[in-house]
């Protein structure tokens, strides 16, 4: 502890004179310097496994032309922004951003090939109009009509099993595709919605209720117009032994089937005539 009074050399210094108009300013707030945040690279997933379908029908109109008929099946589940009462009316339109043909590449012995593909891509817009309910009684319910607009996107692969183009062109075992123009001639789009969260409504009528989520299944049929620079081969017809009058030939295996399947049944035919004509005598 230290005695002030026998230091003789000790000194104070007063506070600063404040001005009373300073004292009467408010206080100036200070910013805050800004945070730069850095934004990471978008991640880019490696890979994605499409499903592929089967076309119902590949229909050559002219040398370089075919129509292509596919069924695609889809499920999505979708959620509403409000509480919804009951589904008023579902718009829908269909709108195709990718149609790329990707060619096999030749048949060459000993070494596996593939069959052209399709891939298609695009989404279904929806409109969905819908009522929520804003008041209720044990016999009433009041309520407004909201509209609410998604996208559900979709992706898929054709197998063009029955589509082969007469012109190949490949460089050390580089098959280049050919580059086609496509037009969507019709397209139809039927939809089955399930409700999936729905609950009683608070305080309304007997067997009232409202939900936000649905599950929604749609089958998009898409008839599709393709235009190739070159000449293309057109489709194998479906065979079927009794239709079969064709001769069989190396490149068509069903050809090979189907007459198999005729001379079969012609033995079996000749052999019953004669086993017939043995017993009639």
């Amino acid at each position: 502890m230290t005695d002030h009074n026998l230091c003789p050399h000790q000194w104070t210094q007063p506070a600063p004179f404040t001005p009373a108009w300073v004292l009467s300013m408010p206080s100036t707030k200070v910013c805050p310097e800004p945070i730069h945040t850095v934004t990471p690279n978008t991640v880019f997933p490696i890979t994605a496994t499409l499903p592929t379908y089967t076309p119902l029908e590949i229909k050559k109109i002219d040398p370089c032309t075919v129509m292509v008929t596919v069924s695609i099946p889809t499920e999505s589940t979708i959620s509403l922004p409000t509480q919804a009462l009951e589904i008023k009316k579902i718009r829908k339109s269909l709108k195709l951003t990718q149609c790329r043909f990707f060619d096999r590449f030749p048949a060459v012995c000993g070494i596996p090939h593939d069959t052209p593909k399709l891939f298609l891509g695009g989404y279904v817009r929806k409109d969905i109009q819908y009522t929520e309910a804003i008041r209720q009684t044990s016999t009433t319910v009041e309520g407004i009509v909201k509209d609410f607009v998604i996208q559900i996107p979709f992706t898929c692969v054709i197998d063009l099993d029955c589509l082969y183009a007469k012109s190949r062109s490949h460089v050390s075992q580089t098959f280049q595709n050919s580059v086609q123009t496509w037009d969507l001639v019709f397209s139809q789009i039927n939809e089955m919605d399930d409700i999936l969260d729905r609950v009683p409504l608070p305080g309304g009528p007997f067997e009232e209720g409202v939900f936000r989520a649905l599950q929604e299944k749609m089958i998009i049929l898409i008839q599709l117009r393709l235009t190739f620079p070159t000449a293309i081969d057109p489709p194998y017809p479906p065979c079927h032994y009794r239709h079969c009058s064709e001769p069989c030939s190396d490149d068509h295996p069903c050809m090979k089937v189907c007459c198999h399947h005729s001379t079969v049944l012609s033995t079996t035919t000749k052999l019953l005539k004669s086993v017939l004509r043995c017993m009639s005598r």
